[in-house]
């Protein structure tokens, strides 16, 4: 195999890689759960091929305050699929935050605008509908959670 080929087959991979991680975005997030639940991060697949987040990170930022959720080696979005990263019921901010997704290299995949929920119940952030993304406020909407499901749009 010559260079050349060899190295229009990596850029290829490179860039069917980078494609495959540009399909992945934050859906929902809930930022003030019920009294003993947690903090949790909905991420959602809107490609047409599985991608494979293992190692990734999604984060919620409060201020100073940061919680990070690591994604397990092994985790795959089917393509419409959703995986869930959940937080620590621990966690202690002021209802109100951002998420922000990275991938296993450290790269930034998605960022949310701020939003506050100050009612301490199953409503969460989510985009309306699924995957939804003009990096504007309107992509995002207060409802009741659907974690790990489609967001309810109405």
């Amino acid at each position: 195999m010559t260079n050349s080929i060899l190295l229009y087959l990596i850029v290829g991979m490179a860039a069917s890689a980078v494609a495959a991680s540009g399909s992945i975005v934050i859906n929902e997030m809930e930022l003030n759960p019920p009294q003993g639940g947690a903090d949790w991060v909905e991420l959602f697949n809107s490609g047409n091929q599985s991608v494979d987040i293992s190692d990734w990170t999604a984060s919620i930022t409060d201020g100073g305050w940061i919680g990070k959720m690591s994604v397990p080696k092994g985790t795959i979005i089917p393509a419409n699929g959703f995986y869930v990263a959940d937080g620590n019921s621990l966690w202690n901010h002021n209802n109100g935050g951002y998420a922000t997704l990275y991938s296993d290299s450290g790269e930034k995949v998605d960022e949310t605008p701020y939003r506050v929920d100050n009612l301490n119940n199953d409503f969460t952030w989510g985009r309306r509908p699924d995957g939804y993304d003009t990096n504007t406020n309107g992509d995002w909407g207060f409802g009741y959670a659907t974690k790990g499901r489609s967001n309810v749009v109405g």
